[in-house]
């Protein structure tokens, strides 16, 4: 079922270009972590010469992977600060704001 605009009925605004690039990136970087993860375990299983180098792989692209998460993270908050975001404030904000008004 898709609107004549050609989304799909009911989905909301997407992510912004830039968060959705970190995302994507994110993604990538995790899918290729978990490809040198599982050759270093296989390597390591079968006694191959191969297991440090791809053990150390692994490990550099962990860290490379959690920067590349916690970028997604960032780049969402400094993407919300430049853009302002539309924020309500909660009921119990807005009774205040009236009981203020009200025995003010």
């Amino acid at each position: 079922m898709y609107e004549e605009s050609g989304d799909p009925v009911g989905a909301g605004p997407g992510l912004p270009d830039p968060v959705r690039a970190a995302a994507v990136r994110a993604v990538v970087l995790v899918a290729v972590t978990l490809v040198l993860v599982m050759v270093a375990v296989l390597c390591s299983l079968a006694q191959v010469w191969l297991a440090l180098p791809m053990v150390l792989a692994a490990v550099a692209g962990t860290v490379v992977t959690t920067w590349g998460v916690l970028d997604v993270w960032v780049t969402r908050q400094m993407w919300n600060q430049r853009n302002g975001v539309v924020s309500t404030p909660s009921s119990v904000a807005r009774e205040r704001g009236a009981f203020r008004r009200r025995h003010g």
